[in-house]
């Protein structure tokens, strides 16, 4: 057996009956992932499928490198979706860099792809995204951590399985896979790659990394410098899950009022995870937790002074009252984007209806002009299961008024759910660039802590959200839906 098709086996990154949406441009790493995958399929009994985006960044490469992907696809006879995308006219539009455009279009193409197969009936469990980075993707990444200065999280690099904000696996089978030893199947197997001749010049920072800075550490310091860096950060990623996991338990049983936390626990714990606790609190407050920020709060928390105090950006102050920190805010003016006055929500209406009345609904709606009122779905059996609503409690007259949904504002600890994962509310409004001044103007559809809908706003850069918003994927409407809790803003 060759060498990389044991090594993508043995990472046990895929199983049987997975279904497998390998993220395709060509070059010789997704190659060498579509190409060892479907030499194994029959082994791994899986199935696969190919997405390859065309960025429109360099017009008549790109257009080449799609037709390239696409005829290797038949010859394998893998499945082929090809995703047209103008990146640089998404940047402009949602004012980010063509490099975060181009990785927000592909990862919004593979949830999609994944969502088809996902309501053709493949359980979500089954489905893995495979992204072709490999091991000196993860040497470079730490370098690069290293050399911009990082914690223990940094040094842990890019994980081999993570979820997307929809909660889709994402799977990185050549993590453990050399260049080298990529060359070297791409030469066995008489492959044709594309090739970006972009990476082969030393002007960006990567790239200088890549072509410069690790030949020299190999050549003059330490030759198996790659080797060392692999197991720091196989080392770095086991410690930093665990202290995390402990660090999140603590600041849960911490947080109090809005802006309040408890210190009981927290100041009798380690340094190491006090840290973490510390930056937690900042990053709630919408505070970037840098090492100053959070060596100054962590003094706080360990003060003999029972009001002692720390000015943080933004016209944020940290102040201990005896056991509890208290972040105090400044007020200000409304900035003039927040759309508060436009966004016209008087209320927001729920109801319980069955999937076919939601089906129904949708038609109508779509075929329709005179209401445009967004509205969001979800699951309902899922929500009273995930309350831990039994099965006698649950009225047939009116379900949804037992679920407590409430329109409001923003309060620390929010959270909305990313199919099996979750992502703080402060997050999303970070990368959508709502301005802070601003974020307390953003209404929630939630249930305590838990945001089943951010409604749209007109701050947000995200076209989609500023006219849909953001739903919790935790509780998505499919094909085993029954009956379905129905929102719409009046």
């Amino acid at each position: 057996m060759n060498g990389i098709i044991k090594k993508i086996i043995d990472s046990k990154t895929v199983e049987n009956g997975d279904k497998v949406i390998v993220g395709f441009s060509g070059g010789p790493d997704s190659l060498t992932l579509l190409h060892a995958l479907n030499s194994a399929k029959e082994e791994l009994g899986i199935s696969i499928y190919a997405v390859h985006i065309n960025h429109k960044i360099r017009p008549v490469d790109c257009d080449v490198e799609a037709e390239h992907a696409r005829r290797i696809c038949i010859e394998l006879g893998i499945p082929f979706k090809l995703v047209i995308c103008d990146c640089k006219e998404i940047a402009e539009r949602e004012r980010i860099s063509e490099e975060e455009a181009g990785r927000k279009v592909r990862y919004e193409a593979f949830s999609d792809m994944a969502y088809e197969l996902e309501r053709c009936g493949t359980p979500r469990d089954r489905i893995k995204i495979a992204v072709a980075q490999n091991a000196d993707d993860q040497v470079e990444t730490v370098l690069f951590h290293i050399l911009r200065g990082t914690a223990v999280r940094g040094l842990a690099g890019i994980p081999i399985r993570r979820l997307d904000e929809r909660g889709y696996i994402v799977i990185r089978p050549l993590l453990d896979i050399s260049r080298t030893e990529i060359e070297g199947y791409i030469n066995d197997c008489d492959l044709k790659p594309s090739m970006d001749k972009s990476n082969e010049k030393p002007i960006y920072s990567r790239n200088k990394i890549r072509l410069e800075l690790i030949p020299e550490l190999e050549r003059d310091y330490n030759p198996s410098f790659r080797k060392a860096i692999t197991r720091l950060s196989e080392s770095a990623a086991c410690d930093d899950e665990y202290m995390m996991k402990e660090a999140a338990r603590l600041y849960e049983n911490s947080v109090s009022l809005n802006h309040e936390y408890e210190l009981y626990e927290v100041r009798d714990v380690h340094k190491a995870l006090k840290r973490r606790i510390a930056a937690m609190m900042l990053e709630a407050e919408d505070v970037h937790p840098t090492y100053e920020l959070v060596n100054s709060l962590v003094g706080i928390i360990d003060s003999r002074s029972p009001s002692a105090s720390y000015d943080l950006p933004g016209g944020v102050t940290a102040e201990r009252r005896y056991e509890r920190l208290v972040f105090l805010q400044k007020k200000y003016v409304n900035d003039p984007r927040s759309g508060s006055g436009r966004c016209g929500i008087k209320e927001i209406s729920l109801k319980a209806i069955s999937i076919a009345e939601y089906q129904e609904l949708i038609g109508s709606a779509e075929g329709s002009e005179e209401n445009d009122n967004p509205y969001a779905a979800f699951d309902l059996d899922k929500l009273f299961k995930e309350r831990g609503f039994k099965a006698e409690m649950i009225g047939v007259s009116d379900e949804s008024s037992q679920l407590d949904v409430r329109l409001r504002t923003r309060r620390s600890g929010d959270y909305i759910g990313t199919g099996n994962g979750s992502k703080k509310l402060q997050d999303f409004l970070v990368d959508e660039k709502v301005p802070k001044a601003s974020r307390d103007e953003i209404k929630l559809a939630a249930m305590g802590s838990e945001i089943l809908w951010i409604l749209p706003n007109e701050m947000f850069k995200s076209e989609r959200y500023r006219i849909k918003g953001k739903y919790s994927q935790k509780y998505q409407v499919d094909n085993s839906s029954e009956r379905v809790l129905f929102l719409e803003l009046r």
